[in-house]
C-alpha cells in the first residue's frame, strides 16, 4: 500500500509539472469550460411517457446481462491503462447486454480529457452502456454539466442529464422489455452529488428531496401506465445511510450469510444525513436492488428489509484499492422468471 502511493505520487507529481510547462495552471483552478443545461423540465404534475424512456430488449429464454464497473477513476498514465485493459478483459469476457458505471468514472485536474478518453473505449464496444457521476467526475477545468452533456450525445450511451429544475446531473431511467414490448425492470440512475457544508464540517452530499420527489412519481407513473408495480434497481455513485446500517449488522454478525456476500475494509462514507430515499422505496414496493460505488474496499451485498443493497466491487488501481477486491459486478436478469442474480467478477 506504501508503494502504490509513493507510485501515485511521484505520477500526480509529474503531471502538475507538465501543466504548468504547458501553461494550463490557470484553467485547472476555473470551470472554464461550460455545458449546455438541460431542457427538460419536470413537474410532479407531468404524465409519464413510456415512450420518451430508452428501452433494451431482453430475449425469450435468455439472461440479460449488466455489466457493473466503479470507480474507474482515471488519473494518470500508468493507473489508466490498467483500469482500461481491465475494463476490456471483462466485457470480452462477459459479453453484457449493457455496461453500466456506478460513478466516479474519472478523476483530477485533466477529468474532461479523460472523460473524453472513457467514452471513446466504451463506444468501441457497440454496446449499450450508462454512467452515473460520482464526487470526482466534474473535477479539473469543465462542470458537472459539460461532463453530463459529453455523456448524452455518444452514440450507444444511454445517459439522459435528465430534468434541469431538480438538484444534479444524471437523472434518468431505462426500461427493461421482453419482446413483447412488457417491462421487466426499470433501471433508475440518479446523481447522489458532491460534497456540501454541513453545520460542523464539509462532508458527502445527499440525495435532495426533489430528486426522491421526482424517483416517487417515477415509480406511480410506471405503475399507473402498465396497472401493475414493476421491479426496479437503483444506481447512484455515494452510499446511502442504510449502507452503514449493513455493514454494522454485519460486523456484529446480526446478518446470516444466506443473505449477504462480501466484506467491508472501510468505514461506509455515507452522508451524515438521511434523506429517506430508502424509506420511499420500501414504501413503493418496486425497488428490489440499490447499487453504489464510492468505497474502495467495500464491496458488500446485503438483502436489507427486503431490498438487495450491494456494493459495486472497484475496477482499477486508482486512488487506493486492494489488489483481491478488483473487478466488476455482474448484474443478471435471469432466463428463467426474470428473478436478479449479483456477483462479483474479480480480475
Amino acid at each position: 500500500m506504501i508503494k502504490q502511493k509513493i507510485a501515485r505520487l511521484i505520477i500526480s507529481l509529474v503531471l502538475v509539472l507538465g501543466s504548468f510547462v504547458l501553461g494550463s495552471c490557470v484553467s485547472i483552478t476555473n470551470k472554464t469550460i461550460t455545458g449546455e443545461q438541460s431542457g427538460e423540465i419536470w413537474s410532479e404534475d407531468s404524465i409519464y411517457d413510456r415512450e420518451s424512456v430508452p428501452a433494451l430488449v431482453k430475449k425469450q429464454n435468455e439472461d440479460f446481462k449488466i455489466l457493473l464497473f466503479s470507480d474507474i477513476q482515471l488519473d494518470s498514465f500508468l493507473n489508466d491503462a490498467i483500469a482500461l485493459e481491465l475494463v476490456d478483459t471483462l466485457v470480452k469476457e462477459v459479453r453484457p447486454d449493457m455496461i453500466m458505471t456506478a460513478g466516479d468514472n474519472t478523476a483530477w485536474i485533466f477529468a474532461d480529457d479523460l472523460t473524453l478518453k472513457l467514452i471513446s473505449q466504451m463506444e468501441s464496444y457497440n454496446i449499450p452502456w450508462g454512467v452515473t457521476l460520482g464526487n470526482h467526475d466534474s473535477e479539473g477545468s469543465a462542470d458537472r454539466i459539460w461532463h453530463g452533456n459529453q455523456y448524452e450525445n455518444a452514440a450507444n450511451s444511454l445517459f439522459s442529464s435528465g430534468p434541469s429544475n431538480i438538484q444534479g446531473i444524471g437523472n434518468y431511467s431505462v426500461n427493461i422489455e421482453d419482446e413483447d414490448g412488457n417491462i421487466i425492470y426499470t433501471l433508475i440512475m440518479m446523481d447522489s452529488n458532491v460534497k456540501r457544508a454541513y453545520e460542523d464540517e464539509n462532508d458527502y452530499d445527499y440525495i435532495y428531496d426533489n430528486q426522491i420527489e421526482w424517483y416517487e412519481w417515477l415509480i406511480k407513473g410506471i405503475t399507473s401506465s402498465e396497472n401493475k408495480v414493476l421491479p426496479s434497481m437503483l444506481f447512484f455513485h455515494i452510499p446511502l445511510p442504510e449502507f452503514k446500517d449493513t455493514a454494522d449488522a454485519w460486523k456484529n454478525n446480526e446478518i446470516g450469510e444466506a443473505y449477504a456476500f462480501g466484506e467491508i475494509r472501510e468505514r461506509v462514507c455515507c452522508p451524515p444525513v438521511n434523506t429517506g430515499l430508502f424509506d420511499s422505496a420500501m414504501n413503493l414496493g418496486s425497488t428490489t436492488h440499490i447499487f453504489c460505488g464510492h468505497d474502495h474496499v467495500n464491496n458488500l451485498s446485503v438483502d436489507w428489509k427486503g431490498i438487495r443493497l450491494t456494493y459495486g466491487l472497484k475496477t482499477g488501481p486508482a486512488s487506493y484499492s486492494n489488489s483481491d477486491m478488483q473487478g466488476a459486478t455482474l448484474i443478471t436478469i435471469m432466463a428463467d422468471g426474470n428473478e436478479v442474480k449479483v456477483e462479483h467478477i474479480f480480475k
